[in-house]
């Protein structure tokens, strides 16, 4: 591959009891964010590579500045990548990040789309994050090591001219170099390509990145005076979908209890609140029932822009925040709030025979305890555990790594004990992973096992404000 620069966004791995910050362009019934609210590291959130800082931007009918140019680009044979040798055709700057599953899949429909119309138009995907982050990111993927397109990295200053929260994030330029669309991933189609060649009008859904950050600890109902509409719903409180607001989920326990979503599907609050602090009944989409209730009455695999307008219906997702002293039990106070405020839906933990992934100890094997007296966690590149119980290992494996799965897994070895664990593989991929605790002396075995699963049921219908 070709050297010559590209840049975008470190995100940071949210574990248990930090800010979690979800993907407002996204459907949460992917569970693992498709698309992403960038989140750039410290010591580059004062850095503006290839450039001073601006404070102008540019909308929809501005001319992009003449002189703009790049030299450290990937797959490209010049010196220098120049935004000026494109006039004269139609130009598709995609903002993206190795960080978000939705951008790198984008990557090789956007290839097809260069080589379907050709000369007509160039695409140019642009990034922040460095050279080696994004060669890390495409090294050995194969529907991604055969693209053909120029990736543009270190692009500081041409993002400061197009501010965005959620990527993809697509920036449409005619042929002049003037801004005609400001768009989302999911309106790059043949079909509003083919209008736009054809008739020079644009046919793409403007894409409104306008967020509201929320400060940590910051109280959404009593606080948070730059959220000018809270639409208030019920106090402890329950919210209905307040625009520009980015969705996630807040918690902390450190002196009073303090619960915070945010923008988020009915699903979440039931699998936070069922879910609680426990390191072994995580009740993710594998682990999940949902009983009587209509296709996106809980959830939505919509994306994008087709998820804005489907919160924006107004009874698709919520805010809650539970504020609690730290002697209660914070978990069985929202339980409580649910079943009063959403009275059609009852909630339950049962036993059920479900196919798992079952985490075991190979035959005659007998894993040996921690030889360490310090503690470590490390995911860099594998696995470094250090005088650790294994069952935080399967906790973080279907909270992060393996959310996208269709079965959960479950630690079935027996280990209650601390042990060093060092695994060279791909925590996403179960094959991978599989090889490397066979290594160990442990096994991934998909089989049945009755484990807890979350049902809901719908037993009536429901009465919201927004209906």
């Amino acid at each position: 591959m070709k050297k010559h620069l590209f840049t975008c966004f470190l995100a940071s791995l949210c574990l248990y009891g930090s800010t979690l910050p979800a993907q407002v362009a996204d459907s949460p019934g992917a569970d693992l964010p498709h698309r992403s609210s960038p989140i750039v590291p410290h010591e580059l959130r004062d850095t503006h590579r290839g450039g001073g800082t601006r404070s102008d931007t540019l909308s929809i009918g501005d001319r992009i500045p003449a002189g703009i140019e790049f030299s450290e680009v990937l797959q490209f044979d010049s010196d220098k990548l120049r935004l000026d040798d494109y006039r004269g055709r139609y130009v598709i700057l995609e903002f993206w990040a190795p960080t978000c599953t939705a951008s790198i899949a984008s990557l090789p429909e956007m290839d097809k789309i260069q080589k379907k119309y050709g000369d007509q138009l160039a695409v140019l995907p642009i990034t922040v994050f460095p050279e080696d982050r994004i060669q890390e990111t495409i090294s050995g993927i194969e529907r991604l090591d055969a693209m053909e397109l120029p990736l543009v990295v270190d692009a500081w200053k041409l993002s400061a001219y197009f501010p965005h929260s959620v990527i993809p994030h697509v920036v449409v330029l005619d042929p002049k170099g003037e801004v005609v669309a400001i768009t989302g991933i999911e309106d790059i189609t043949t079909a509003n390509l083919d209008v736009l060649l054809s008739t020079g009008e644009s046919s793409f859904r403007t894409k409104k990145d306008t967020r509201v950050r929320l400060p940590k600890g910051e109280r959404l109902i009593s606080g948070a005076a730059e959220v000018g509409n809270k639409n208030i719903w019920y106090q402890s409180a329950m919210t209905g979908y307040i625009p520009e607001l980015s969705g996630g989920v807040y918690q902390k326990f450190e002196g009073m209890s303090h619960i915070r979503i945010t923008n988020k599907p009915l699903y979440n609050p039931y699998q936070l609140a069922y879910s609680g602090r426990s390191m072994v009944d995580y009740y993710g989409r594998n682990r999940f029932e949902a009983i009587g209730f209509d296709e996106e009455e809980l959830t939505s695999d919509k994306v994008g822009n087709d998820y804005l307008e489907w919160m924006a219906e107004g009874n698709h997702v919520f805010g809650y925040e539970l504020i609690a002293p730290a002697h209660t039990n914070p978990y069985e106070l929202m339980k409580s709030d649910l079943k009063r405020f959403f009275p059609h839906i009852e909630a339950s933990v049962e036993k059920k025979k479900r196919m798992v992934y079952a985490l075991v100890q190979q035959e005659g094997r007998n894993y040996p305890p921690s030889t360490s007296a310090e503690s470590s966690y490390s995911i860099d590149g594998g696995l470094e555990m250090t005088n650790l119980i294994i069952q935080g290992l399967v906790h973080h494996l279907n909270v992060v790594f393996m959310r996208n799965s269709p079965y959960p897994v479950i630690n079935m070895t027996g280990l209650d004990y601390p042990i060093d664990l060092s695994l060279q593989a791909n925590l996403s991929d179960v094959e991978s992973m599989r090889g490397a605790l066979k290594e160990k002396g442990l096994d991934l075995i998909l089989r049945e096992e009755e484990i807890n699963v979350l049902v809901l049921r719908k037993i009536g219908e429901p009465k919201l404000l927004a209906l």
